[in-house]
């Protein structure tokens, strides 16, 4: 697998340098359009969900936070 990746990727680099110095020109002689889909009318599928229920509130809270002492040495 690593011979073929760095095969691949030698001859990407080949590419790459051919096109950018102008030894390869790249010319589009024709325009390109998508393929034409036909979409039909679908149904989407019905589900049944018991959940449970959720109840978001807010509330005064108090908390001791500790104290930290930083003493240079």
């Amino acid at each position: 697998m690593r011979v073929i990746g760095g095969v691949l990727v030698i001859i990407l680099l080949i590419l790459a340098g051919g096109i950018a110095t102008g030894f390869i020109d790249l010319q589009k002689t024709q325009d390109g359009r998508l393929p034409e889909v036909a979409i039909k009318e679908g149904k989407l599928p019905q589900y049944d969900a018991d959940v449970a229920k959720v109840e978001v509130g807010t509330r005064k809270e108090t908390i001791e936070v500790p104290t930290v002492d930083v003493k240079k040495p």
